[in-house]
């Protein structure tokens, strides 16, 4: 089966972006010169400033809604949904209009990740320190579980989600308990951020040919600690970081 191909779907004008374009847009992962062309028929298009603004206040800006238990319903369909807000309801049934057209099967195709040989999700508490993993291919993203199979060549984003302001970095452990930086790729990379949930962080990963049981380990160290420096205590257990610092890891196997 196909998926489907989320850069036709829009609302406003047949000139206007399209929504996945916009989303692209919001998450950076446009160049400079290929961002320039849509922020400027954002700046004067009345419809998709209020498209932009939507995207930029997101669930957040819905009182009531705890972002990552609803986006998290939204991603496995396990649960079955909580009531929300009226408000909340009118604005998810704007933002999923034009997904009205794709059939329950291509949907799921995005949205469900694979469930063969992973763990189950783990439970975290509100405010809690957390590492999202995205399987990209070509113009989709897909997010995947904790314990999940990867294949060499994968390209993988992360995504954290920050319970204070502070460093971060995210080190593998590969199955020999060498110990590597998988983000930041670049030396003079920001790895500042502040409190807050689903931060993406820059550029992609690509998954060497080493097979085996790898994990990845999300670093996150105070202000006054500084950017983390690691080292390994071995293959299945957490890397020895600054006193302060906390880690939350995410394990994966490579197949051949």
């Amino acid at each position: 089966m196909n998926p489907p191909d989320f850069s036709t779907l829009r609302m406003g004008r047949p000139e206007c972006p399209s929504d996945f374009t916009l989303d692209r847009l919001h998450s950076g992962e446009f160049s400079r010169e290929e961002a320039q062309t849509t922020e400027q028929h954002v700046a004067g298009c009345a419809d998709c400033g209020a498209r932009m603004a939507e995207r930029r206040t997101g669930f957040e800006g819905l009182p009531g809604v705890d972002p990552r238990v609803m986006l998290g319903r939204i991603r496995t369909g396990l649960d079955r949904p909580a009531p929300l807000p009226e408000r909340a309801l009118g604005w998810v049934r704007r933002l999923l209009a034009p997904l009205a057209v794709l059939t329950t099967a291509a949907l799921a195709f995005v949205v469900v990740t694979r469930q063969q040989d992973i763990e189950p999700p783990m439970t975290r508490p509100k405010g809690a320190l957390a590492l999202h993993v995205f399987r990209l291919a070509g113009d989709q993203a897909e997010e995947v579980i904790s314990g999940g199979t990867f294949a060499p060549g994968d390209r993988l984003r992360f995504a954290v989600d920050l319970p204070a302001e502070g460093f971060v970095t995210v080190v593998g452990v590969e199955s020999s308990g060498t110990l590597y930086t998988a983000w930041p790729l670049e030396t003079g990379t920001q790895t500042r951020f502040a409190e807050g949930n689903g931060i993406t962080l820059p550029g992609a990963v690509s998954l060497d040919d080493q097979p085996g049981r790898e994990t990845f380990h999300l670093v996150h160290c105070p202000l006054q600690v500084g950017p983390p420096t690691c080292t390994s205590q071995g293959a299945n257990a957490a890397p020895a970081c600054p006193q302060g610092c906390t880690t939350t890891a995410f394990p994966m196997v490579k197949g051949p």
